[in-house]
């Protein structure tokens, strides 16, 4: 496992060469311009034990796109440009544009912040009623008691909207940079993408069947079984298929670390791939990451690797942070050294 992990770390120095990224996402506006607040007509939610059905909403001020080409003040440059792209193109969220502009530069208000949160928790319960997910599992994981953020003067903090993404999409990683600063709007989609990439992981990995038997607990021999087929379908550069065999795993056994280090390693080879139109699994790659660190890693090479998916979120100071951490584990750590080089900072 040493060999191969090294294999890959030194694979990535390689091949991931990328410029620095500016780091001005806090321009702001003279002001903000208040979203109106959105009608939102929920259908009758099921209740007791079969398997929900998704409410039907109807949105007064969100305009429906299917493309960010439909947005006319972003281009591909921009850091939020990917962002955006993932949420109206994948996820079919909508309610952050006005006669199809953006605004990034803008303050978020709360009638926008709430259009996008209940978009998201729409599409949320959509994929967990395929997924056979129960309507009390659905609420029990998505936070139906969590509070509004306050806001001053129509303006939202960036701490008081990351704190309500935790509690709305579960414990994540995610952290404001300024947490006293008015969140602008293209700050916002950028951390809002990585929500719901770690909401669609919850209902993945906390779906439950409606069915009374319960599936047989896996052996510690299927599960390295699993694990084994999955390592050699990325030799085979099958990447999709090995994240299928390590998506088994964590079904099994949610606590199986190397399950989501070698998932989180594929995810960012597909990503290597074809970065423009696979940009969701930069934060697929990230929540895998986050999942072995927060389980109290001390390989230096998933602080590396964490490290990558943060510098081409565009994200400097966190990658920087996870760079100088591999080292600290590891002083001899080639790529981390390169890396930090690459972006100008001392080790």
């Amino acid at each position: 496992m040493r060999h191969f992990l090294t294999t890959i770390s030194l694979f990535f120095t390689v091949l991931f060469s990328v410029g620095a990224f500016s780091s001005n996402i806090w321009a702001q506006n003279p002001g903000p311009t208040p979203t109106p607040k959105p009608t939102i007509k929920p259908s009758a939610t099921p209740t007791g034990t079969s398997a929900m059905k998704p409410p039907v909403y109807t949105w007064a001020t969100a305009e429906t796109l299917t493309s960010v080409s439909q947005v006319t003040d972003v281009k591909p440059t921009d850091f939020w440009y990917k962002s955006l792209q993932i949420l109206i193109e994948k996820y079919g969220i909508a309610g952050l544009t006005e006669g199809k502009k953006f605004m990034p530069n803008q303050n978020l208000t709360p009638a926008a912040y709430r259009t996008m949160r209940q978009s998201a928790k729409v599409q949320l319960n959509t994929v967990a009623s395929r997924m056979g997910m129960l309507t009390s599992r659905f609420d029990e994981l998505f936070g139906t008691n969590c509070p509004d953020p306050k806001a001053v003067a129509d303006v939202m903090t960036s701490g008081e909207v990351v704190n309500s993404l935790k509690c709305i999409f579960g414990p994540s990683t995610l952290k404001a940079v300024y947490p006293d600063k008015p969140m602008t709007r293209g700050y916002f989609v950028q951390i809002f993408v990585d929500a719901v990439e770690n909401g669609m992981s919850r209902v993945s990995s906390n779906r439950r069947e409606d069915t009374e038997q319960a599936r047989k607990p896996a052996t510690p021999a299927e599960l390295k079984a699993l694990i084994d087929q999955g390592q050699r379908l990325m030799g085979t550069k099958d990447y999709d298929g090995a994240i299928r065999m390590f998506n088994q795993v964590i079904e099994y056994d949610p606590t199986y670390i190397e399950a989501y280090r070698m998932r989180g390693i594929s995810a960012l080879l597909i990503y290597e791939q074809n970065p423009p139109m696979q940009g969701q699994k930069l934060y697929t790659a990230q929540f895998n990451f986050d999942n072995v660190i927060n389980r109290g890693s001390t390989n230096p090479d998933d602080f590396y690797m964490r490290g990558m998916t943060f510098e081409r979120q565009g994200r400097k100071d966190r990658a920087i942070a996870d760079y100088r951490t591999a080292l600290k584990m590891k002083p001899d750590h080639q790529g981390a050294k390169d890396a930090l080089k690459k972006l100008g900072v001392a080790p």
